[in-house]
């Protein structure tokens, strides 16, 4: 039976005949527009071919040229295609092409099952979209739309149109493709342009998010350690819990192993934790190291987490961790510069309940000396403490609240001592003078109790409090501009009195805020001004936003400053840990320095999706506009007229092409002034003792050269001492279709440096290191939300965004 070409079957009984038997294979629907045969709880399917003819004695329905089924989300094309409703047996041959949600299948000849989806392909390729997974084989069979055993074929993750080598990829003897789980091939070879490189007889690893298997390996070289391995197992134990293991080991130190675990076992759950463990055989080779030293064989580790539990609506319970084997732990081994420089490390448990009014909280905390302290320093045992802020007093104008806590310090030698206080305050409603000025009037009273003092042992009490009156305005005007745009400028005028009477300051161990209070008399002005540009599309930019404030002293000024040059001695105490402050003559003057603080510009970068420069032309023609701006922090003397700090961050950038950003520290020798205390965040009642000048200046920055190249650099420069203690050099490699790339970073330290290649295969996995974070830190504004880089990115690995670890089980991992 014959039907004129490129007519969709609709009238007839052999109509319904093929298109029930095809309805049974594809899964029959509702009718549609077009061909088709509604079937309840089904989709529709239409059949177009230029001929189509049953084979009664056969029970086969032939189709011939340009043969399309389509069945929902499902689409199947091919020159000729035989149907043997039986069975369910599809033959499909010459230009196959199948396509389903997940993933499409090019072939020679496809023998499909409809009812399991399993099937054969014959010289066929298949590509997974979620993954941009690319597989090829002389013989494919298909267990289902995500899983394949395939013969003979190439393997990669790399973009290549027809005829094109891909950048990388495997070829192999045998294939088990799993999509949503792992890849296994045997007789591999890793190719570089279709060059075997490197073989592997056996390799298998996981493709999907979080699946257990090796990382990349991680050779290093560190001029203190020798060379240097690492290789880490990732053990994605369920959907919210993973665990990865990383043994290393280096030459010129010792071996050992991090273990990193995360979860998140539910909404209110989750934590990380982290273990490395070092078997030291050798000294390490830093400043401050006798190499005659006897404790060279000797295990040493880190310990660091944190934990967050939601118990219910209103408990909140949450613990940090950061303990090491020895204090000079991070001195030595670490290569991070902010670790080295840690005075000590705080470990905590917080527990936090909210009542009616107020929370209700528990704080223990333990703090373990690294660069200063002993065992002389003060500990906490645990915290109890309310706080209640702004509930109104019996329904009238004024507002009350309380701050109240208990705590004990205890310390391996010397005194001890209890401390609890109570601080109620009490304020109003502001009051507004002619819709123009708000008056706001305030009143803290202290009272803490000490079971003793630091030179007597009978229990005292202090009491001071803490009155103010502060008086805001607000002033603003908008300016039309072309466009539908306009500029917003708002000016917050602020002045404020303080008043603090003078309590037993001396005879009390100063801890934290509660013991440091002086006496203040005091009154502060300030000036915020905003620029607000807002776009037609409801979009607002921040172009300039500019406080000024200064103090008077109203009654007397200061004679007495803290010293915290290395080495001054308190009063009372040691150098590690002072009762009080160290301290020394000043001549105070009524007026503080006028404190500055500028943003100039718009911080909000525009980036160009799939930015790629190719000459060194683009990079100064494509985008004529630039984000830039400027920080402006400065104190400048009113008696002398110069500044005595002035510290800047200027940064431009033009989108996804380049930036730099340079910071300059500026200080005179000379008193420094104390910003706020824990009455009043911004007011400038006391100031430091003199300190030595300070000039430093740093400069980062990042550009995409041509060929896919994009270098940058960091450097820190002490101009006053005329040297550098560190410089971070980086670059890195992305071919075009961004399915590898090659990193490299250089750090070098005032004695140490460290360098090392990274590297990245897309949908495989990246190399990832100290210096790859400090790679990380340099290039990410300009490659923000690309895919394969080599470190874990916003955007994930193939560009979309994908949380640490979640309830459903997807990693960045």
């Amino acid at each position: 039976m014959g039907l004129t070409p490129r007519r969709i079957l609709n009238t007839g009984w052999a109509l319904f005949l093929v298109l029930s038997w095809t309805t049974m294979l594809w899964g029959a629907g509702p009718t549609s527009e077009g061909a088709g045969i509604a079937t309840t709880g089904s989709q529709p399917v239409q059949i177009n071919a230029d001929r189509l003819e049953y084979q009664q004695d056969r029970e086969v329905y032939l189709a011939d040229g340009n043969v399309i089924v389509v069945n929902g989300d499902q689409r199947l094309t091919a020159d000729h295609m035989t149907v043997h409703p039986l069975t369910g047996l599809v033959q499909a041959t010459g230009n196959v092409h199948l396509t389903g949600p997940t993933s499409e299948v090019w072939g020679d000849q496809l023998e499909l099952d409809i009812n399991t989806e399993a099937g054969v392909v014959t010289n066929g390729r298949v590509h997974f979209r979620q993954t941009n997974t690319y597989a090829t084989g002389r013989l494919m069979q298909r267990f289902s739309e995500d899983h394949y055993r395939i013969k003979e074929g190439t393997f990669t993750n790399c973009d290549a149109k027809d005829g094109e080598t891909p950048a990388w990829r495997f070829t192999f003897d045998d294939l088990d493709l799993d999509a949503s789980d792992s890849v296994a091939m045997r007789g591999t070879w890793f190719c570089v342009l279709d060059k075997p490189l490197i073989p592997f007889p056996t390799l298998t690893y996981p493709i999907s998010y979080r699946k257990s298997g090796f990382l990349i390996p991680q050779p290093a070289y560190d001029n203190r350690f020798g060379i240097g391995y690492r290789q880490g197992y990732f053990w994605a134990i369920n959907h919210s819990q993973d665990l990865l293991v990383t043994p290393n080991y280096y030459s010129k130190l010792g071996y050992g192993a991090d273990l990193q675990y995360r979860y998140w076992l539910n909404k209110q759950a989750r934590g990380e934790w982290f273990l490395s463990v070092l078997n030291q055989q050798e000294l390490p080779n830093v400043a401050g190291v006798s190499p005659d030293s006897a404790d060279a064989q000797r295990v040493r580790a880190l310990v660091s987490g944190s934990h967050v539990q939601q118990v219910n609506a209103d408990l909140r319970v949450s613990a940090q961790a950061f303990l090491v084997s020895d204090p000079d732990y991070l001195q030595q081994l670490s290569n991070s510069g902010v670790l080295r420089a840690l005075p000590s490390g705080e470990s905590n448990l917080l527990a936090t309940n909210r009542l009616g009014n107020g929370n209700l909280f528990f704080l223990g905390r333990y703090l373990q000396p690294l660069q200063s302290g002993g065992s002389d320093t003060f500990q906490s045992l645990p915290e109890l403490g309310y706080s209640l802020a702004d509930v109104s007093a019996f329904g009238t104008p004024l507002l009350t609240g309380l701050d109240t806590s208990m705590v004990h310090w205890y310390r391996e030698e010397g005194f001890q001592f209890t401390r609890a206080h109570v601080m109620p305050e009490l304020s109003a409603r502001p009051w507004n003078l002619g819709h123009v000025l708000g008056m706001t009037p305030r009143a803290r009273f202290l009272e803490a109790y000490y079971t003793r003092g630091i030179t007597d042992e009978t229990p005292f009490d202090r009491q001071t409090f803490w009155g103010s009156i502060d008086m805001t305005s607000r002033l603003s005007r908008r300016y039309g501009l072309e466009g539908g745009q306009s500029l917003l400028h708002v000016l917050e005028p602020k002045v404020v009195y303080e008043y603090v009477p003078a309590s037993p300051q001396s005879q009390i161990p100063q801890i934290d805020g509660i013991d440091d209070l002086p006496k203040k008399n005091l009154l502060t002005y300030s000036l915020h001004s905003r620029l607000l540009e807002t776009k037609s599309s409801g979009n607002a930019f921040n172009w300039l936003d500019l406080t000024l404030a200064q103090s008077y002293h109203v009654g007397a000024v200061q004679t007495m400053a803290r010293d915290f040059e290395p080495g001054a001695i308190p009063i009372y105490g040691t150098t590690t840990q002072p009762l009080t402050p160290a301290m020394t003559p000043i001549q105070g003057t009524r007026l503080s320095d006028i404190w500055v603080r500028g943003l100039i510009g718009n911080t909000t970068p525009e980036y160009i999706p799939g930015y790629s420069p190719l000459t060194i032309d683009t990079l100064s023609r494509q985008y004529s506009s630039l984000t830039q701006y400027v920080i402006v922090d400065a104190f400048l003397d009113p008696y002398r007229g110069n500044l005595t700090q002035f510290n800047t961050d200027w940064r431009v950038q033009q989108s996804n092409a380049w930036y730099l950003e340079i910071g300059q520290r500026y200080a005179t020798g000379g008193n420094r002034p104390r910003r706020g205390d824990i009455w009043n965040p911004i007011s400038f009642n006391e100031v430091y003792a003199p300190t030595p000048e300070v000039q430093f200046v740093t400069a980062t920055g990042a550009v995409r050269l041509p060929y896919g190249m994009t270098v940058g650099g960091r450097a820190y420069y002490d101009v006053k001492n005329n040297r550098s203690p560190e410089y971070d050099l980086v670059g890195l490699y992305q071919n075009p279709c961004k399915c590898w790339s090659l990193g490299f970073y250089y750090l070098q330290f005032p004695d140490r440096f460290n360098a090392m290649v990274v590297l990245s295969l897309t949908g495989i996995g990246w190399t990832e290191s100290f210096g790859t974070a400090v790679m990380r830190q340099i290039l990410t504004p300009i490659t923000i939300g690309e895919r394969g880089l080599p470190w874990g990115a916003v955007g994930g690995p193939y560009g979309r965004p994908t949380p640490m670890v979640s309830p459903t089980g997807t990693s960045d991992r």
